[in-house]
């Protein structure tokens, strides 16, 4: 018997369905860059042909999902597609339709990335209630009739070309033996999936953020797939989103936005639920400096020798020797207790939400008012440094929607040099950062940079640092704490002889605390963290301590104050160096569905999903005062959710685009 006979019909079917659908999606593409012609001109040529080329990526992952279960279903013993007519017309009937759908997708994405400036996603349903209202709309706005005629050409023309593969691949041949099929069905599953994943890195599957390849927004944007865009958003996170959304509502807070705006001494104003200040220096800076802005990995209060140590050691040399030159905030908390809820509070100077889904998903990547994307409209280059994957909790994506034009990532980095799951180590970021900004001298600079050594599996480089004795409990992980105060030392050293970084602002700050035997759901250490701000001109005090209460929310607030360079604030803080201002000074942080509250020494947690009302002293969280004091629980659960529900509905509706930077780059 030849097996030349079983060659495996289905596999070539199917693969070859995957590879017309990604031809078909990159002219849906070619169609929308036609369409958006006026905005395609100002990108170079050949940042446009490489948009096609990294679409193709996610072109490839919706073509894979689509063909993976109908491969599987195509080859059950007794029902395969090459054995019975009435199959294959069952599995041609379904793949027609799930295409059809698909083609429906980029048709309405055609009309929805000029009104939204974004690729089809979630914020398409918002309206479902209203299906009526909507389709009206639709036909009174849109070419209607041209475009079903556009989508039935294009659909009728997958039909035509899937109808030729089915005839030549399946029918008349011979069925494969179960054996055959077994042999060639792990193959085919591997080849799937990996297109199905989008990448073979271990650490995370294709995420949006992998689009943005460059520092031109549409270029960025075409590069989507608007079926994977609208996936990920509406259908993958839909049961968070729905959850969150029933949370909000649930919650009495009336005229959030006007107690937000007194808390920020914010005249009332016209603007509904944003919450907006223009604000304007006499006269403004001529000679606006650089600015750095420094977030270290879990570097809290309770690590460092001049706020919190719980140790029996040394932990912080370094920042201690820094904290002489500069001011340090030593009342300053983060917004939440991960990474992306520091990256994105800091930068947008709002309050964390429950989820990820803010920074994962589309809308979290446009049209918000970021310290980058300011300082980016006042003519600064701005730069984000990391030392891993930059599309873990789509980091790229995030930051270069919202102002930044460059990331230097593990991906920028020789492979020799990463030494962990969390890429390179600090100093090598640094020393990366030091050549690359001393090399653009042309105009200001903003730069983040964010840190990653003091992270499990603290795995840290032969450096010079003063180790832990050996045997200590937790000596690896102190060792990781103390390389990166080391590398953090020797990184503002080399910025400060160096002339080329002369007017220039170091920020130094956390993305969240350092837990320290907890004692709450929402422990203070898992928040309380250092800001701490250095001028290599040193204009500002050296060794001045501030115990002004404050958070990440006010770190765009702040830098601005600094700069002095007019700009719209659309964050919820204030700058903590304006003495003047008659503002509440708070701190917001939250986790989950519980969001903890700091004014007057006072701590208030609130949990959304029930349970007990508590209130402490900050400096006494082992007392309850919930029931003595329960006029002030009141007052600020009010002021709590205020800010966090505020803050939802203003990062839920980005602005709108005359508010937006019209850089072109961006």
């Amino acid at each position: 018997m030849s097996y030349r006979k079983f060659i495996f019909w289905p596999a070539l079917y199917y693969l070859a369905i995957a590879g017309v659908l990604v031809v078909f999606f990159e002219l849906w593409r070619l169609l929308l860059l036609w369409r958006q012609s006026d905005l395609a001109s100002a990108v170079p040529g050949a940042v446009l042909t490489k948009a096609f080329w990294v679409g193709l990526r996610f072109d490839l992952v919706i073509a894979c999902y689509l063909a993976a279960p109908l491969y599987i279903a195509g080859i059950i013993p007794f029902l395969e597609i090459t054995r019975r007519v009435i199959v294959r017309r069952l599995h041609f009937g379904i793949l027609i339709t799930l295409v059809a759908v698909i083609f429906l997708a980029h048709l309405i994405d055609l009309e929805f990335y000029p009104f939204f400036n974004s690729r089809l996603n979630g914020m398409a349903l918002t309206w479902r209630d209203t299906p009526g209202m909507m389709l009206s709309m639709v036909w009174g706005m849109f070419p209607v009739i041209r475009y079903l005629l556009l989508y039935t050409i294009a659909l009728a023309a997958f039909v035509w070309v899937a109808r030729q593969l089915q005839r030549r691949l399946l029918e008349g041949r011979q069925t494969s033996p179960i054996w055959v099929n077994l042999v060639y069905l792990p193959i085919v599953l591997v080849i799937l999936v990996i297109g199905a994943r989008g990448r073979i890195e271990q650490k995370s599957p294709i995420r949006t953020g992998m689009a943005y390849f460059s520092e031109y927004d549409f270029a960025n944007q075409l590069a989507l797939n608007p079926a994977f865009t609208f996936w990920r958003d509406a259908i993958y996170d839909a049961r968070d989103k729905d959850n969150l959304e029933q949370m909000m509502a649930a919650i009495d807070c009336p005229d959030g936005p006007g107690v937000v705006r007194q808390l920020l001494g914010i005249p009332d104003s016209a603007d509904g639920e944003r919450i907006c200040r223009h604000v304007r220096f006499t006269p403004p800076n001529d000679d606006p400096p650089n600015v750095i802005l420094i977030i270290m990995e879990s570097f809290g209060n309770a690590k460092l020798d001049v706020l919190d140590n719980r140790f029996p050691f040394r932990l912080s040399p370094g920042f201690d020797s820094l904290v002489e030159e500069g001011v340090l905030f030593t009342n300053f908390y983060s917004a939440g207790r991960h990474t992306y809820t520091g990256v994105f509070s800091s930068l947008l100077g709002c309050p964390h939400q429950f989820t990820e889904l803010v920074m994962k998903m589309v809308p979290g990547q446009t049209r918000f008012k970021s310290l980058a994307s300011v300082l980016r409209d006042h003519d600064y280059r701005t730069c984000f440094f990391l030392t891993h994957d930059p599309h873990f909790d789509n980091m790229q994506g995030f930051v270069m929607a919202n102002g930044m034009m460059k990331t230097y990532s593990a991906l920028d980095y020789d492979p020799k040099l990463r030494i962990s799951t969390w890429g390179v180590p600090d100093h090598v970021m640094f020393d990366r950062a030091v050549a690359e900004l001393r090399d653009n001298q042309q105009e200001p600079f903003f730069a983040m940079l964010l840190t990653t050594s003091f992270h499990g599996p603290w795995i840290v480089p032969d450096m010079p640092f003063e180790r832990m004795p050996p045997g200590v409990e937790k000596e690896d992980e102190l060792n990781a704490f103390k390389y990166s105060d080391w590398a953090l030392r020797r990184f503002v050293r080399m910025l400060q002889s160096d002339t080329a970084f002369a007017n220039t602002l170091i920020f130094i700050t956390a993305d969240n605390g350092s837990p320290y035997r907890p004692m709450l759901d929402l422990d203070l250490t898992e928040f309380a963290i250092p800001l701490l701000i250095i001028d290599t001109d040193r204009r500002l005090p050296a060794g001045k301590r501030i115990d002004r209460l404050g958070g990440q929310l006010d770190i765009p607030a702040t830098v601005m104050g600094l700069v002095r360079l007019d700009y719209d604030d659309y964050s919820f803080g204030r700058n903590l160096l304006d003495s003047v201002t008659r503002v509440t000074d708070f701190a917001h942080f939250s986790a989950w569905f519980t969001v903890g509250y700091i004014e007057d020494d006072y701590y208030l947690i609130h949990r959304l999903r029930g349970g007990p009302k508590t209130l402490y002293r900050v400096d006494d969280c082992r007392v309850n005062l919930a029931d003595s004091l329960p006029e002030l629980v009141r007052e600020y659960e009010k002021k709590a959710l205020a800010i966090f529900k505020t803050g939802y509905y203003n990062v839920k509706r980005p602005l709108p685009l005359e508010s937006a930077s019209r850089n072109p780059k961006l």
